[in-house]
Formats: C-alpha cells, sequence, structure tokens
C-alpha cells in the first residue's frame, strides 16, 4: 500500500487522529486503492469500499462525507507533501533534489506512480474529471510559484493553463508507456519543452 497521505492530520475538525483512527483511515486507503486497480473511478461506490475496507456505515462517514472527499484527502496529502519538498520520507526518491520546478515535478511523478498503488496517475490518464480538475488546480499553483520567465506580454493565466495543460497530456503518455522511464528524465524533459 502507498503513503496514507493524511493519515496523521485532521479528520474534519482540525484534531490528529488517534491510532485506532489512523489505523482505520489506512482500511479505507488501501480498500479504495484495490478497488481502483480493478474498476474505473466512477464504478467504485462507497459501499464496496466499506464492505472490502471491514468497517460499519458511520465509521466511513466519520472519516469522509462521500468518495470524492476520500480523493480530495488523498490528493491534498500528495500535494502538501510535494509543495514542502521533503523527501526523507519517499523511499523510492529520498536523494531527490527538489529545490526547482523540475524536482519537484519529478517528485509528484514519482508520487503519481508510487503513492496509493499508482491511483493518482490512473486518474490522470483516465481524465476523471473530479481528480483532473483538483490535479489541474494544484499545478496551477505550483507553476505559477516555480516558472521563471514568464513572458511579459503573454497573460500569466493563458501561461500557467499552458503549462498545465501540457504537463497532464505529459503525465498520460508517460502512464501510456507504463511509467517506465524514471521521473527525473520526464521532468527534464518537460521543462525543456517549456524553454
Amino acid at each position: 500500500m502507498g503513503d496514507t497521505g493524511q493519515s496523521v492530520k485532521s479528520v474534519r475538525n482540525g484534531t490528529k487522529l488517534d491510532r485506532r483512527q489512523r489505523k482505520t483511515r489506512a482500511a479505507i486507503y488501501e480498500a479504495f486503492e484495490s478497488l481502483m486497480a480493478e474498476e474505473h473511478y466512477s464504478q467504485v461506490t462507497v459501499a464496496q469500499i466499506i464492505d472490502r475496507a471491514d468497517i460499519g456505515r458511520s465509521t466511513f462517514y466519520g472519516h469522509f462525507e462521500t468518495k470524492d472527499e476520500l480523493l480530495d484527502d488523498i490528493c491534498q496529502g500528495m500535494f502538501d507533501h510535494i509543495f514542502e519538498g521533503v523527501n526523507e520520507r519517499c523511499i523510492t526518491h529520498e536523494d531527490l533534489e527538489t529545490a526547482d520546478l523540475q524536482g519537484k515535478l519529478a517528485h509528484l511523478l514519482y508520487h503519481l506512480r508510487d503513492s496509493h498503488s499508482g491511483i493518482c496517475g490512473k486518474l490522470v490518464q483516465e481524465g476523471e474529471p473530479h481528480f483532473t480538475a483538483y490535479f489541474e488546480q494544484q499545478l496551477a499553483v505550483l507553476f505559477d510559484r516555480e516558472v521563471p520567465g514568464m513572458p511579459q506580454d503573454v497573460p500569466a493565466d493563458l501561461v500557467a493553463q499552458t503549462a498545465v495543460a501540457a504537463f497532464s497530456r505529459t503525465v498520460c503518455w508517460w502512464f501510456a508507456r507504463r511509467a517506465e522511464d524514471p521521473p527525473e528524465d520526464i521532468a527534464r524533459w518537460y521543462c525543456d519543452l517549456l524553454g
């Protein structure tokens, strides 16, 4: 199973999760990941997640109101981690340099492929609307902060949207190739294309 994203952060009220709650949340993540490996996101139901996690309905709803909220939690945990630029918890890439855009994109690519059984990368490739909207919104924040030398005579939001769309297509291309190329290479190629 991949990392548990928000496992030590709040449920909904800002309090930290205790050991039992973290264990329950891990079971929910694991159930969701295993279902996503079998089906398209739109076909996965809360009832299936509850059944696979072997928890009660009220227990699931104590953590998440919907499966979209569960997915948002996974996304938020991943992007918070990427924006922090902290790699010591990253087994596959703890030595990755993340000081610049290329490093942050490589870090993101590692998590799309390796965290939560690769479901986030699968969702980008499938163009799942809920995830894609969140993913592209977070990418826009990243590009707004990190893209050097934006052209002065081009609207900033056009530059950001173009960069986001190109990166989303790059992720789709990479996953179509079974994500076999190293994330560092993909990030470098993408940044070379950006100029």
